[in-house]
């Protein structure tokens, strides 16, 4: 397997990841910890991966657990679109 297909792979599952973090919340579920993984898995990104694009993702998320619904059903999606613009 090629690196291109590792990225790639990663980022297919983080967007799943965060579509089942979108769902855990429709059904009332334990979203805020599967928000907390993520947020820590973030954290464990090397200093020259942190672009601009990077503390967008990860500033958006850590500010999902203060949203309404609707704002946070947005920005589950514009974060699933950063996915693709960050450096993994």
């Amino acid at each position: 397997m090629e690196l291109n297909d590792v990225k790639q792979a990663y980022i297919d599952k983080m967007k799943s990841r965060l579509y089942g973090l979108l769902r855990e919340r429709e059904k009332g579920g334990q979203w805020e910890k599967f928000l907390d993984t993520i947020l820590i898995e973030l954290e464990g990104y090397k200093e020259e991966q942190k672009t601009i694009n990077f503390y967008l993702l990860y500033s958006k998320l850590a500010a999902c657990r203060y949203l309404s619904f609707k704002y946070y059903r947005k920005t589950i999606f514009e974060c699933m679109n950063l996915f693709d613009r960050i450096d993994v």
